[in-house]
């Protein structure tokens, strides 16, 4: 693999395609519930805390137009719908054990981080930010 360039996660490239399907917020959470099979809507909310029956359903459904998971219908009695990971979906799994990896080498690094600078004061609230043009923050 080449040096990343800024170029690389152009919007429309494959990149940032990735990007845009892995920083969704419940993305790695879903296909985390899914990678050990296939899932009943009600089980699989359940088994992503935090998730509303909404929020979950239009993931879902982006998950499924993006190849990542697939809906399978049963005309059994009574119907009902499961959830599972395509081949695609599954793929995901390797990168999320990197997140993880870096969150667990870095996270009380980044926590550390925002309790400095939420102690400093520091940001807009802190009003140690300089605006742009010499304008005052009130006209920004």
């Amino acid at each position: 693999m080449s040096e990343d360039l800024l170029a690389d996660y152009a919007v429309g490239s494959p990149t940032r395609l990735a990007l845009d399907v892995l920083a969704h917020k419940w993305t790695l959470l879903i296909v985390l519930a899914l990678k050990g099979g296939p899932l009943r809507f009600t089980r699989l909310r359940a088994q992503v805390p935090g998730v509303t029956s909404q929020v979950l359903a239009d993931s879902l459904r982006e998950l499924d137009r993006d190849g990542i998971v697939v809906r399978h219908e049963y005309q059994a009695v009574p119907p009902h719908v499961e959830y599972s990971l395509t081949e695609l979906g599954a793929s995901l799994c390797a990168p999320a054990r990197a997140i993880r990896a870096w969150a667990e080498a870095n996270g009380q690094t980044v926590i550390a981080a925002r309790q400095r600078y939420d102690g400093a004061g520091a940001g807009p609230a802190g009003g140690s930010w300089s605006s742009p043009a010499g304008q005052s923050d009130s006209t920004v």
